[in-house]
């Protein structure tokens, strides 16, 4: 990963490289041929888990690296080469972790704000003490010296030769030259340990040396005036070194260094106070006080460059140092103008913005010659450490030159930020679209790493003006750069963008501030060629955004709300929430310019997008959307509200509920993609109380083969599914029955891309005002085909068929909603069907869709009955139509108990429901269930891998088979449905299929 700022081709005014960047390597032990070692591992008798065991085959771990574009294999990596190795592993549960991070950054949640406390990882989400020890036994089988484990488990670190490395790992190693001239090592295939291990482990990093990390920062642009600079003694503070400055009293509009250049403060550069005011930020000499910001480094830092900046602006905010792998005054010095410069800028920017924390300077081996496994160890010290509260780093590389193992590495490192309430910001970079152009030539789209971390905020850069009171802003990008964005390569879509940005990957960046250097920081740094004490100049790039978001962050941290709730933590995951709700009231939305520095980028728009994200800050709002109260999830027995006709609470064709607030987007749900849906205050529903939420969920102009999963956002993705679909260009319905978390809202995920529409039919509340439920032995109310509860035979085509409901199939007089399955069949073309109360307004929902002749597709409704007794049916198209009643509500009867989630059965996993076989399956005393009392269960039961055309009947175990179905398929088809079914005594319910298939049961919650 890293190597000090270079200069572009054709890109006047960029920092300049340093002349070389010392070649780390390695005498070729020849320059003609290649010569590949492809030793495998021999090692036996490795103990896994903390006990003996066979390792195994040896398995390959990730993927071989790839020769960087524009770089040249020059021959065999001398086998005496020294490697310095990280053995980075897995968490013992990633699940468990990613969603204890969802947890804790969720408002309403149990666990909401409670972050893991210092040193608590290892013991909590860190490997077990038995995989520790394996792999490390397998370490030194294989020839090894492993060090100790790093505190939180993650990493174990190997010196090695590379003739060790490549015995142990089953790897050869090659030279390569880069296209700058530098000479680094590879390694020629994925590293291997045995079977018994290999799952544990999630990358070794070390194994190239290959590394392009960057700062982005411009060059620097000098004032007139620089003779004046202001020098103080650095001072010690108990064990890191420390710099600080007598205060002359705060001024945020700087001291005459800058006002008397003849530069003006808001066109020229922007001042600490001039740039608070631009973006609502506090402006004091305390802010900030009682936080900790810390910042990643990879160079040297003059401490007489700060000083000179806090007694120009009157601070004396705490600067200390912490050396990773490298020591006090190792390295190239801050003397020149170019090294010491990216450190400066972050460091003065925070003092400007938030005198009163305290910094943290994070220092690294310079850059030109850290390799990832340095870049690592810097991060992990950070978060070990768990002394900051907000991490900024503005060094980075382009994500194809990283290795697999070393962003791994990164992502569990940060993960690790975000359980521990650590916020984690990184500068998008300087390259516009094209972020590989300075390390491979490619002009091809791609991003910065760790700026598209899923666990790391990216920031993205501005242009920005201000006369009087006025602020313009706009995307920057020019001839000498622009901000970094796009979509990677490498990580999902993840959850807080679904939405927002409709992107098949993560997408970059999420926030931007000022960034032009051209209207940029004022900054102290050290250039020996031109004074013997710090001069002031002008910078800018992503390099100064990032630790501006990072104040945005320290101001919330210590603002009223945050107090009273508990820090930020992962910004993301409130970022995205906040721009749901009131956007753009919290952000500064930028909506013109573009980052096609190189070649063809992005273009700003209104809302989300690739080349600033969100905006910038309007920080007076957003420091309390940051930080909201926790909220209570409403439990307990539960009683249901219908709604008079559905309600539309997302589309995705044209926007409603997709998007941000103010600007809705029209685009699919993305394969992996999650859309989260606001319940609680929409559509008619209450805006607390809400237990769980009925829906009509449509996937429609499907893509391929899928499924969809509902579940209470901020809670675990269950494994269970909702909705399935076999095809492209299908659309298709089921109803579902979804718990509602604290903050009101339910996600859909989808294995494919599609769009969704998601209908509201009612929804249940902890209170008792609502309807109970009392289930019935399913009983056919209509079926066209003959002359059930009608007078024909023939199909209905775009007509109503009016069901007698009250008084029929068990449903009594005093009944206000009943739960029909209906069922389309024998279709000709496609169409829907729409049940509605009669008399009452026909809705724009649908619940029942096809869009081939010869379907036969099922759903369940919960729909209100009219004052007649009657059920309105209306079938657009043409298609037979069947209605079975399963249940009932009214003022009597049982009420609804949620639970989490869970699938009761899957014959995928032992055999086949055969034809005209039943099945009893446990329900009682099953996940949250109780073992007695039960009366009905909620599942979503779904078919797949049928041989032939059949139906699915449910009851209640130890009576009779109804003559009514719950799903009804074709061959090769998958259907889901949700059913309510009552429960036998036994606590049991029967399932039988009229054909062989596979069967699956989710549970969704219970009646009693």
């Amino acid at each position: 990963m890293a190597k000090k700022v270079h200069a572009a081709p054709g890109r006047p005014g960029r920092a300049a490289a340093k002349s070389s960047r010392r070649a780390r390597v390695i005498t070729a032990a020849s320059t003609a041929a290649v010569a590949l070692i492809a030793v495998t591992a021999t090692a036996s008798g490795a103990v896994a888990q903390g006990g003996t065991a066979t390792p195994g085959a040896p398995e390959r771990i990730g993927a071989a690296p790839h020769v960087p574009a524009g770089a040249k294999v020059t021959g065999a990596t001398a086998m005496g080469t020294t490697l310095h190795l990280s053995v980075n592993l897995a968490p013992r549960d990633p699940q468990a972790l990613t969603d204890f991070v969802t947890a804790v950054s969720t408002p309403g949640n149990a666990q909401y704000h409670h972050y893991l406390a210092k040193g608590q990882f290892a013991s909590v989400f860190g490997p077990t003490r038995a995989t520790v020890l394996g792999v490390t036994r397998a370490l030194k089988a294989a020839g090894l010296a492993p060090g100790e484990v790093s505190p939180d488990g993650l990493s174990i670190p190997v010196t090695a030769t590379a003739a060790q490395a490549s015995h142990a790992f089953g790897t050869g190693f090659h030279n390569v030259r880069l296209k700058d001239g530098t000479t680094d090592y590879l390694n020629t295939s994925a590293p291997s340990l045995p079977a018994n291990v290999a799952p544990s482990v999630t990358g070794i990093v070390g194994l190239s040396s290959i590394n392009t990390v960057s700062s982005h920062h411009s060059a620097v642009r000098r004032t007139s005036r620089h003779t004046s600079a202001r020098t103080a003694t650095p001072s010690a503070v108990s064990g890191r070194s420390s710099s600080a400055a007598t205060a002359d009293g705060y001024t945020p509009a700087l001291c005459a260094d800058f006002t008397g250049s003849g530069l003006t403060d808001g066109t020229d550069y922007y001042s600490p106070g001039k740039l608070a005011g631009a973006y609502g930020m506090a402006s004091s000499a305390t802010e900030g006080a009682g936080q900790t910001v810390a910042v990643f480094e990879l160079e040297n830092l003059d401490t007489g460059s700060i000083a000179a900046y806090q007694s120009c602006v009157g601070t004396n905010t705490s600067v200390s140092h912490v050396y990773v792998d490298t020591t006090a005054g190792a390295g190239a010095p801050a003397t020149d103008g170019s090294v010491g410069v990216e450190s400066a800028l972050d460091i003065e920017d925070l003092i400007g913005l938030v005198p009163g924390a305290s910094i943290i300077d994070y220092q690294g081996p310079d850059a030109e010659s850290a390799t990832d496994q340095n870049v690592i160890d810097v991060y992990q010290r950070m978060v070990t450490d768990d002394q900051a509260q907000v991490i900024s780093t503005s060094w980075g590389e382009c994500e194809a030159v990283e290795s697999s193992a070393t962003a791994n590495a990164e992502n569990t490192v940060f993960a690790e930020a975000a359980a521990q309430g650590q916020t984690v910001v990184a500068a998008s970079g300087d390259d516009g679209s094209s972020d590989c152009y300075r390390a491979t030539g490619s002009t091809a789209k791609a991003v910065d790493d760790p700026a598209s971390q899923p666990y790391v905020t990216g920031v993205g850069g501005t242009t920005m003006t201000t006369s009087g009171s006025t602020s313009t802003q706009t995307t920057w990008g020019n001839a000498d750069g622009g901000t970094g964005g796009g979509v990677s390569s490498r990580w999902a879509p993840v959850v807080y963008q679904g939405g927002v940005a409709t992107t098949t990957k993560r997408a970059v960046p999420d926030v931007s501030a000022l960034a032009d250097p051209a209207h940029g920081y004022p900054v102290y740094f050290q250039d020996d060629s031109q004074s013997s004490s710090p001069v002031p100049g002008i910078v800018g790039g992503t390099s100064a955004a990032a630790p501006t978001w990072a104040a945005a962050i320290v101001q919330a941290n210590a603002g009223t709300a945050c107090q009273a709730n508990g820090q930020v933590g992962f910004l993301n995951n409130a970022l995205y929430r906040a721009a749901r709700s009131s956007y753009p009231a919290d952000f500064w939305d930028v909506t013109s310019g573009n980052n096609s520095v190189y070649a063809t980028g992005y273009t700003a728009a209104a809302g989300y997008d690739e080349v600033t994200g969100l905006g910038s800050p309007r920080e007076a709002g957003l420091t309390t959307a940051l930080c909201p109260a926790q909220g209570t999830a409403a439990t307990g027995a539960s009683t249901f509200h219908p709604l008079s006709s559905p309600k539309r609470l997302l589309d995705t064709r044209n926007g409603t509920g997709w998007g941000l607030s103010s600007v809705p987007a029209t685009k699919p749900l993305v394969a992996g993609g999650t859309a989260p849906v606001k319940v609680e205050g929409a559509g008619g529903i209450p805006s607390s109380g809400v237990t769980a939420v009925v829906l009509n969920l449509t996937a429609t102009g499907t893509t391929g083969a899928g499924s969809l999963i509902a579940w209470a956002d901020g809670t675990s993705k269950p494994s269970t599914s909702n909705l399935n679909w076999t095809g492209a260009s299908q659309t298709i319905a089921a109803s579902a029955t979804v718990k509602v978390a604290a903050d009101g809202v339910v996600d859909l995920y989808t294995s494919s891309t599609t769009h969704l529409v998601a209908d509201v039919q009612g929804y249940y509340t902890s209170g008792t005002t609502g309807a109970k439920y009392t289930a019935l032995t399913p009983a056919r109310l209509l079926d066209t085909r003959s002359k059930v509860g009608i007078s024909t035979t023939s199909k209905i085509t775009n007509a109503v068929v009016s069901l007698k409901v009250r008084g029929h199939g068990g449903v009594p007089t005093g009944a206000t909603s009943a739960v029909l399955n209906l069922t389309a069949t024998q279709t000709v073309g496609g169409g829907y069907l729409e049940a509605y109360a009669e008399g009452a307004t026909r809705p724009t929902a649908s619940n029942v869709n096809w869009s081939a002749t010869g379907t036969t597709i099922p759903n369940l409704v919960v729909v209100p009955i009219g004052s007649d007794g009657n059920v309105s049916i209306y079938v657009h198209g043409t298609s037979h139509v069947i209605a079975d009643v399963s249940g009932y509500f009214s003022t009597s009867g049982s009420a609804f108990q949620t639970v989490t989630p869970l699938r009761l059965l899957d014959t995928r996993q032992t055999t086949a429901l055969g034809s005209g076989k039943t099945l009893a399956v446990q329900i009682s005393g099953r996940d949250a269930i109780p073992s007695t009392g039960v009366k009905a269960v909620v599942l979503t039961v779904t078919v797949t891998g049928t041989t032939g055309s059949g139906y699915l009947t449910a009851w209640a175990d130890g009576g009779s088979r109804p003559t009514a179905s719950n799903l009804n398929w074709t061959q090769g088809k998958t259907i889901a449905n949700q059913v309510i079914v009552p429960v036998g005594s036994d606590g049991k319910v029967d399932l039988y299929t009229s054909s062989t298939t596979n069967v699956l049961a989710d549970v969704a919650g219970y009646i009693s």
